[in-house]
């Protein structure tokens, strides 16, 4: 069976553990680290965006309000 290096303690550790042995460090692929970050980093950018936009809707049209007079 082919072993596998811990990520923390540097541990000879059996292929497909979850766990190191020696240190108990979750033993996670760098692929799934990337797509986890890229994730929440989406997630923020696309909350950060929709309240920008609520925020800009709910500025009024005429910041002078009903108040202007229009004469001919």
């Amino acid at each position: 069976m082919a072993k596998n290096i811990c990520s923390n303690c540097g541990n000879s550790i059996p292929a497909g553990s979850k766990k190191c042995p020696e240190c108990g460090s979750l033993q996670t692929s760098r692929f799934k680290m990337i797509l986890g970050a890229a994730t929440v980093l989406i997630a923020a950018l696309v909350i950060v965006i929709g309240a920008v936009f609520i925020i800009a809707k709910d500025e009024p049209a005429n910041p002078a309000g009903d108040t202007t007079e229009i004469n001919p």
